[in-house]
């Protein structure tokens, strides 16, 4: 069944391969070409991995709400394993507001606060008791400015913390950490490119933006090397694209005695996973996003 799927998906993009061609674009051609190569070698190694058995027991709970992938339901169980609900988390890298990974706890009761560079798809004020947004470029020289301008009452409730802005990540995070701002809960974007134990870091710079090299962010070794030294660890990695790391304080690792500690057991890595590109398509509305929102008080 998942052969056929994967079939079908190749046939449809072969398709646009013809397209190009009969445009007479040689550039457009060749670009399809390319692509096309990438996208079959995804399907088809991804039948590699079809029947490999993970080893964490969070893996289980992996699902696709708002987040890119299948971050959310891991962050649910995550949380619900801990014990915490209805609390603060906080964004840097949030996009237009409709897929990011602390929606989906806005949307169970939580409050947010949101950074990121790029304007909200809908009112950014359309419901300022759950939600405080701003549109800033963030650095690690700004950071803690920043924080500061949300208001107190969703500052000192701060329990999740994810960072995704495809490069000076794990430096933002590492000047959370040395301010004393300690969330049960990070979730992190790595450079999955770099499996353990390789330490890889991107150089900090303040005006960096993402070029599409594999130049960018930190490995996943980096992250556990830092966290570690703030008592915190990692209990998965995403498993649709490796991507995403979820570390937990220790305080709270006695409800995660059944996920492995091997490092290399966690590491995911890839991003050839069967289901890299079953929910592409699927993603809210503004109008979807700022009803909810404005109903949850």
């Amino acid at each position: 069944m998942q052969i056929g799927r994967i079939a079908r998906r190749l046939k449809g993009n072969f398709r646009n391969w013809v397209a190009a061609h009969a445009e007479g674009s040689r550039i457009q051609f060749e670009y399809e070409q390319l692509r096309q190569m990438q996208l079959s070698t995804d399907y088809l190694m991804s039948l590699v991995y079809m029947d490999r058995k993970s080893t964490n027991p969070l893996d289980a709970y992996a699902k696709k709400i708002f987040s890119q992938a299948d971050e959310d339901g891991i962050t649910l169980e995550i949380l619900k394993r801990i014990g915490i609900s209805d609390r603060t988390c906080l964004e840097i890298g949030c996009g237009n507001g409709l897929e990011n990974n602390t929606l989906v706890l806005l949307a169970h009761g939580w409050k947010a606060i949101w950074f990121d560079g790029v304007s909200l798809a809908f009112d950014s004020k359309v419901n300022p008791n759950r939600l405080f947004h701003a549109q800033r470029f963030v650095t690690r020289e700004n950071l803690i400015e920043l924080v500061n301008l949300a208001p107190e009452s969703l500052r000192n409730q701060i329990e999740l913390i994810s960072v995704d802005i495809d490069g000076n990540d794990g430096y933002l995070i590492e000047e959370f950490l040395i301010n004393g701002i300690r969330p049960s809960v990070y979730l992190v974007e790595t450079n999955e490119a770099f499996p353990p134990p390789i330490v890889f870091k991107q150089k900090y710079a303040v005006d960096h933006v993402y070029d599409q090299s594999r130049n960018f962010g930190w490995s996943l070794q980096a992250y556990v090397d830092l966290f570690s030294k703030h008592s915190y660890q990692l209990v998965a990695c995403n498993p649709q694209t490796g991507v995403n790391a979820f570390f937990v304080r220790s305080d709270h690792l006695d409800h995660f005695a059944d996920v492995p500690t091997d490092l290399n057991r966690l590491y995911v890595g890839g991003s050839i996973h069967p289901f890299k590109y079953r929910d592409h398509k699927l993603q809210f509305d503004a109008a979807t996003i700022a009803h909810l929102i404005r109903g949850l008080d």
